[in-house]
């Protein structure tokens, strides 16, 4: 049998939501979570999920915290929830899917809209955020220098002024 593995990442009222859409894009898997030690009693009130796997630190998902349960196991689908309609704010945790082995990864966000996200969409993330945090601080340097070149000439114009 086919084997889901759903990174538990956004609430559980949205989880509500969002397992009859995975269900019934998904209906032939066995479905898995993983998901904080805090959160297993409500996810036992979920029938379809077969095995729950509990994330053994307190802190987020992180690439450089893996689960050793999870080491040896491959699934074909890893969904990873989202709580608003893009995904933007949860790149820990699409890196952190990179660390588990699996044949596709989807990305399934607050209205249900479920969309397929690679290995490689997920690196040039991390590849545009790196040049983003790299022209902010040109950017701030720069504009940093400016502020130091002007500022002398406004205080030395008003200076002037006030004599």
């Amino acid at each position: 049998m086919k084997k889901l593995l759903i990174v538990r990442s956004a609430s559980m009222q949205q989880l509500d939501k969002n397992l009859k859409t995975i269900i019934k894009k998904f209906p032939d898997y066995e479905y898995h979570m993983l998901t904080h030690e805090h959160s297993v009693k409500l996810v036992e009130k979920y029938d379809v999920i077969k095995k729950i796997i509990v994330y053994p630190y307190k802190e987020s998902f992180s690439i450089k915290r893996q689960v050793p349960e999870l080491k040896n196991e491959t699934y074909d689908v890893v969904i990873i929830p989202v709580a608003n309609l893009t995904g933007a704010g949860f790149f820990n945790v699409f890196q952190f899917s990179l660390s588990l082995k699996a044949k596709k990864r989807v990305v399934c966000n607050l209205i249900s809209d479920l969309w397929d996200i690679t290995p490689g969409q997920i690196r040039w993330m991390r590849i545009k955020h790196i040049m983003m945090s790299i022209i902010s601080m040109a950017g701030s340097m720069i504009a940093g220098l400016f502020v130091l070149w002007l500022l002398p000439l406004k205080l030395k114009r008003l200076e002037k002024k006030g004599e």
